[in-house]
């Protein structure tokens, strides 16, 4: 059967449903918990492979092979130590079934990192390790190895500086606390009717939602499903679809220019004028965390004894209090759903700010905030970080990234260090000292006066004349613009020189290299003070080798 290709004009979404009381149906933990054993299983099986792969190539080179050498050798042994007792049992299989007419052509993988080599050795010895595997959906299994083999490729592609963004560290075994899914390529995976939705083995699944968006378009043909996958979070499940579907017609008209300047007293001020509240979803919520916070320390005092010091501080390590009563449990779910309501007042507020900026706006220019920086600890900065933290201001730009896209609209990303707080948006005078407690702008040159958020976010607007200049210039002449030396770009292009990473020279130290030095990672054991560990953009300046734009 041939892989299903996206055709051209449609698009891969997303539709998501929550499960009406999923406590009754166990197939649900059941199947999660399957595939975590097999996530565990296979990154246990991986890590025996490379510590035998390792003996043999240290072996290879005491005997005075070459490093080239050593590698093959090591490579080809290991693979064969693994293989020769499931070779041996499959060629029997074969010849049993071919009666010695056809060849044996025998399988060998070096180290099971794809996918389908961790499922070939799980078919050989599933029997073995799990008995009890046939009372889930084969599913299950194999997107835990679909998982494992990602998250390898990410470390390895990070380690050899491929990937993006922070280091991906080696994957973790998982464990029953946090979040669980598991998901279904195949098999029964249908939406029945306007509240129920089937799935392979786990059966019918009533949902608090319609689903009659999903529905209609897969009965009219204009959609197709192709994953499922089921989510718990605390005592709360949700089915999940990735569906392929038409691109809908657009119907707005999308016109003007808006810049928009994210924040903790309000959560987004457009250019226009527009502003949107920050609901500050943690403090509704956080009497009520406190409490039943300090209920499950009392509950766990109680419980388990011998998880304390003399002194009340917590043992270090792993904690003993694994049988909790029925009154601790009902306390850590209450806790789970207020931590949930909170996330839940938190992305409706953001998913109507990104949907209405998307599109009204034919043109967007927001920030390139350094979040991660702007939240890290600092003296003083308690609660800023928490209410930073609660405003998810990086939430924002990453919706606006594929809402923009789907409406028709462009996404320009200001520098990060485009001093737009402190830009006079009336004369473009540079204020230069300006105190994150100031909500109105006093211009010292012309004499404005406007709320400090307002005046940001013209002034990002601004940049977009900035940005279509650029564009014409690169039409007419051909020659390709260079966005890192300029405050504006495009969203998608990626400037080289301000990569954030640990040590190398990408994240502005090529000035150092180019005067001769050299590279030098910080060791994690050396002492950090408050003033390296965060930054705050609207008092300290840009650090040596950033690219910034000069701005009259």
């Amino acid at each position: 059967m041939a892989k299903f290709t996206v055709p051209e004009g449609w698009e891969v979404v997303a539709y998501r449903f929550e499960v009406d009381r999923p406590g009754r149906h166990p197939e649900i933990a059941s199947h999660q918990g399957a595939r975590r054993f097999a996530w565990n299983w296979a990154r246990d099986l991986v890590e025996e492979q490379l510590r035998v792969r390792e003996a043999f190539r240290v072996l290879a080179l005491r005997q005075g092979a070459r490093a080239e050498e050593a590698e093959g050798f090591a490579e080809e042994a290991a693979a064969l130590s693994y293989l020769v007792e499931l070779e041996e049992s499959r060629r029997k299989v074969h010849e049993a079934r071919a009666g010695k007419k056809a060849p044996y052509q025998p399988v060998s993988v070096a180290v099971p990192w794809s996918a389908p080599a961790m499922r070939y050795v799980w078919n050989r010895v599933k029997d073995e390790v799990a008995p009890w595997w046939g009372e889930n959906s084969k599913e299950c299994y194999s997107s835990a190895f679909e998982a494992l083999s990602r998250a390898f490729g990410d470390h390895f592609s990070s380690r050899d500086g491929g990937r993006k963004g922070p280091r991906v560290g080696w994957p973790r075994p998982k464990g029953r606390r946090g979040q669980q899914s598991t998901s279904f390529t195949t098999g029964a995976v249908k939406v029945l009717d306007r509240h129920h939705v089937q799935l392979p083995v786990v059966g019918v699944l009533r949902t608090k939602e319609q689903t009659d968006k999903l529905r209609l378009r897969l009965e009219a043909g204009t959609a197709r499903a192709l994953r499922a996958t089921l989510v718990t979070k605390g005592s709360r499940t949700w089915v999940s679809f990735g569906v392929a579907r038409e691109k809908p017609a657009k119907v707005t008209t999308l016109s003007g220019v808006a810049g928009h300047d994210v924040g903790v007293h309000a959560l987004l001020v457009s250019s226009d004028g527009t502003v949107t509240g920050n609901p500050k979803a943690f403090e509704g919520v956080e009497k009520k965390v406190s409490r039943y916070q300090r209920h499950m320390d009392r509950q766990h005092r109680a419980g388990s004894p011998r998880c304390f010091n003399s002194d009340g501080t917590h043992v270090q390590g792993a904690c003993y209090w694994r049988d909790r009563s029925r009154r601790a449990r009902e306390a850590q779910h209450r806790l789970s759903r207020a931590h949930q309501e909170a996330a839940d007042v938190r992305a409706d507020a953001v998913h109507k700010a990104s949907h209405q900026a998307a599109g009204t706006y034919a043109v967007n220019v927001v920030e390139d905030l350094g979040v991660s920086q702007l939240g890290r600890k600092g003296n003083g900065k308690r609660g800023f970080n928490r209410a930073w933290a609660d405003a998810s201001p990086a939430e924002h730009r990453r919706q606006l990234s594929y809402k923009c896209p789907r409406y028709g609209s462009a996404l320009w990303l200001a520098a990060r260090w485009y001093p737009g707080s402190k830009l006079c948006s009336g004369c473009r005078a540079k204020k230069p000292h300006l105190s994150r407690n100031a909500r109105v702008f006093h211009c010292d040159s012309c004499g404005l006066a406007i709320d400090r958020d307002l005046n940001a976010a013209r002034n990002l607007a601004a940049l977009a004349e900035l940005a279509v200049l650029c564009r014409l210039a690169q039409l007419v002449t051909g020659v390709p613009v260079d966005w890192s030396h300029l405050p504006v770009r495009p969203d998608g292009w990626e400037v080289a020189s301000t990569r954030s990473s640990r040590g190398c020279a990408r994240a502005g130290g090529q000035g150092n290299l180019a005067d001769g030095g050299e590279v030098r990672r910080r060791s994690r054991k050396t002492s950090v003070t408050a003033e390296t560990r965060s930054f705050d953009r609207e008092a300290a300046e840009p650090p040596t080798g950033a690219l910034v734009p000069e701005v009259a």
